[in-house]
């Protein structure tokens, strides 16, 4: 009866909350009225609000501002929304429920009458506002100057941006430059320490020794023997145990490093750890906060909304015959949730463990866009969690959250025999969102994209209706803005060049209209077996990569491997006899990409734009270098490129003049404006660009 009490006062109290219809009756309301404490956003604790970046206005949407706060929320350990979250029942309790606080900052339009009703989550990478200054606005994230905006793409779509913290090993901050969360400690019913096994590693790509090597969870013992540290210098070595180590104290070793091992090597070090945090804390909060930013008027104290007054701003319509706005007991028409990497992987761990069910059985997010995710999920929702690893061929390989499943759609996985789905969870209670998947040419290579398509044993797996699948060709996890190519320590080949952004950015308004309007989004455009543009990356002549070999570039087809894993025991234990097939996209004559959006880097090349590259002698040779693509440019001249033995035309085999390059530029740049997979605004940026691309500059004028 106890257990019974608490959940209906608690639903109670949040029904009062989500049913409160204004502003004004808000502030009427008074702490002492709001009992007993809510599960859920207790308190929003605005700490600041100021005009944002120096209060540039961005178009028709006019100034920003920028509200910083503290997100004091409240979680029902026996509530059945909250079943999944490991350990929240070994957390300590105030009258029946634990607390959390994380990190919020909102970049809103100043005027509601120029704001669109739709609210743009950006889930924050390593405690970074990406958003602001990665494939969307590029500028450097800084709230109080006009650069912090960048392009102010963004902004001039009218955009509500929501950041919020969610990896709990990453301190609050409470000011809006690093986005972290403070999540309760897990304790034994007695309240004694919970130990077990934690595994790190490291790879040091320097020659310091010795060298320390930092520890994600305090360690039981700083007695050497209940520990075990291995090495090895490439990935598919064997691990040899050294004991050349000692603790200089709970979250730290020293390592003596072997003479024999080079910088690239991998250190793996095993220990008894101690005081796990409740990290899936992190789902949860967010769920609540914007189950609370879209429905609620006031918090458990009584303080208001900060988007209170966007129930009144203009909406878009999907037909004539619908009033507006779509929904008038929301802030919102759509709320999207978006990522960036390790928060693209997040995107996807949130949808796939059920997060997107509110407290009330409704849909969270409306649109979700994982970019640069490629198959995996994340180590967030465990005990002894690491959320910032991921894995990758060198670095990090056996990491949690690299398992099936990988597709959206429901799937039984041919090498587990386990049956799942990203969305499995979602489609069973009606609350999936629209998905936009984007990864780059990387993500093949070092992430397993092939496996959102395919089931790992060389059958095609259709994506689901509501899901849209693209492929940014070319560049390797990440890009570059300048368009430079340049050495890169650790790695053998300089750097890729592609510029991807754009197709992030046009994607964005697809992504809306999709939600609000109901208009589709372009097909996708990511590689198929059907299509024949996957290749196994084991064979040259399969993916039908040129033979380089006279100029230096060797092709390997290594990539990020995958074997069913058990993570149960620690270290991991491999089942060799099940190995996934990882699949990459096939090329052109010239090495590049012929899948996806082709980008006038790829569409009109200068060279040859690798989505991987080697690591470099000295630093385990031969694995693969992590986040990085190579570029391979032609030769400029016919002469030069029969010099070098180059089997590639060269620049001025291929382009008559610089304008007819540029001209060839605009006119792949309009082609994907048409389908719209880029804005206006970006066609014009590639012509610039195009102009100053300097592979072309010795070209001759067109007469």
């Amino acid at each position: 009866m106890k257990r019974r009490s608490l959940r209906i006062r608690t639903l109670v109290a949040v029904v009062l909350v989500l049913t409160s219809v204004s502003a004004p009756t808000a502030h009427a309301v008074s702490a002492r009225q709001v009992s007993p404490p809510l599960s859920g956003i207790n308190w929003l604790e605005v700490k600041s609000r100021a005009d944002a970046f120096g209060g540039a206005s961005f178009g028709a949407t006019g100034s920003y501002e920028a509200i910083i706060a503290v997100a004091h929320g409240k979680l029902d350990p026996m509530a059945p929304e909250n079943a999944g979250i490991v350990d929240l029942d070994k957390a300590p309790r105030d009258n029946g429920l634990v607390n959390y606080d994380t990190d919020v900052v909102m970049l809103r339009p100043k005027d509601s009458a120029t704001a669109r009703r739709v609210l743009f989550y950006d889930v924050v990478n390593r405690g970074n506002k990406l958003a602001l200054t990665n494939y969307f606005n590029e500028g450097t994230g800084d709230l109080s100057k006009p650069d912090g905006a960048g392009n102010g793409f963004l902004m001039r779509q009218g955009l509500t941006l929501v950041f919020s913290g969610w990896q709990g090993d990453v301190p609050l901050s409470g000011d809006g430059t690093r986005i972290g969360a403070s999540f309760p400690v897990a304790t034994n019913p007695d309240g004694s320490a919970i130990t077990g096994e934690s595994r790190e590693e490291i790879v040091f790509d320097n020659t310091t020794n010795p060298a320390k090597m930092p520890l994600t969870w305090p360690a039981a013992s700083l007695d050497p023997s209940q520990a075990t540290l291995r090495v090895k210098e490439r990935q598919t070595d064997e691990f040899r145990t050294i004991t050349s180590f000692s603790f200089l104290d709970p979250s730290t070793i020293e390592i003596d490093r072997p003479a024999d091992m080079d910088a690239g090597a991998i250190y793996e070090f095993t220990y008894t750890a101690r005081d796990p945090k409740v990290m899936g804390i992190g789902f949860a909060g967010i769920r609540d906060l914007i189950t609370f930013l879209k429905a609620a008027t006031v918090d458990g104290r009584g303080n208001p909304n900060p988007l209170n007054d966007l129930r009144q701003a203009p909406c878009e319509l999907k037909d004539s015959s619908q009033s507006c706005p779509l929904n008038p007991a929301t802030t919102v028409d759509a709320a999207v949730i978006e990522g960036i990497s390790q928060s693209g992987r997040f995107v996807r761990d949130y949808l796939w463990q059920g997060f997107n069910t509110d407290v009330n059985g409704g849909r969270v997010f409306d649109g979700a866009m994982p970019l640069i995710a490629a198959s995996r999920k994340t180590w967030t929702n465990y005990r002894f969690a690491q959320p910032g690893r991921w894995s990758k061929e060198h670095e990090d390989h056996f990491q949690i959250g690299d398992q099936f499943p990988f597709t959206y759609a429901t799937t039984t996985d041919p090498l587990s025999g386990q049956r799942d789905g990203i969305l499995a969870k979602c489609t069973a209670d009606n609350t999936c969102p629209k998905v936009i998947h984007l990864d780059g040419s990387g993500e093949f290579w070092l992430g397993r994209a092939s496996l959102i398509v395919t089931d790992g044993a060389g059958t095609e797996v259709p994506l689901p209706d509501n899901v849209r699948a693209y492929q940014m060709t070319g560049p390797p996890h990440g890009y570059s803005p300048t368009g430079v190519s340049a050495p890169i320590a650790a790695c053998k080949y300089p750097s890729n060049i592609v510029y991807p952004a754009a197709t992030a950015r046009a994607l964005v308004s697809d992504m809306v209209d999709w939600i609000v309007r109901g208009t589709d989004p372009p097909p996708s455009r990511y590689p198929s077996l059907s299509a024949g543009s996957f290749a196994n990356p084991d064979s040259r002549s399969a993916v039908g990569f040129p033979d380089l070999g006279a100029i230096g570039v060797n092709y390997t087809g290594v990539h990020n491997f995958l074997f069913v894993t058990d993570y149960q025991v620690v270290p991991p234990r491999i089942d060799a006899s099940r190995r996934y097939q990882v699949l990459v996209p096939a090329t052109d004559a010239d090495g590049n990409e012929l899948s996806g959006v082709r980008s006038p880097d790829v569409a009109v090349p200068v060279g040859t734009h690798l989505a991987w590259n080697p690591r470099a002698s000295g630093f385990a040779e031969g694995d693969q270098c992590v986040s990085q693509g190579s570029f391979i440019p032609f030769a400029a001249t016919q002469t030069a490129r029969q010099s070098s033995g180059d089997p590639r035309p060269s620049i001025a085999e291929r382009y008559s003049s610089k304008q007819d390059y540029v001209a060839r530029v605009r006119s792949a740049a309009t082609a994907l404006r048409e389908q719209r997979l880029m804005l206006p605004e970006d066609v014009d940026n590639w012509v610039r660009r195009a102009e100053a691309q300097p592979a072309i500059q010795s070209l001759a004028p067109m007469h």
